[in-house]
């Protein structure tokens, strides 16, 4: 996983048992977001869950999270 939360440095997901599924508990600030799963060390991937994306400025595609505010 990588994206604006993280500066867009690579973070590693852990697999969920046999699921196939993958997680991973970050910190993320209130605000919208940007960020892309990379797979197989160099291939990005949005995610295919949530509704807003856009093309980044390297032909690939970005997720968009949006983050509201607790209080």
């Amino acid at each position: 996983l990588a994206g604006s939360f993280t500066g867009w440095q690579r973070i590693s997901m852990q697999r969920i048992g046999s699921s196939g599924y993958w997680e991973i508990n970050l910190p993320v600030p209130s605000g919208e977001h940007r960020f892309a799963y990379i797979l197989d060390g160099n291939r990005r991937m949005s995610d295919p869950t949530l509704p807003a994306s856009e093309t980044d400025d390297f032909g690939g595609e970005n997720s968009i999270l949006s983050v509201e505010e607790r209080l």
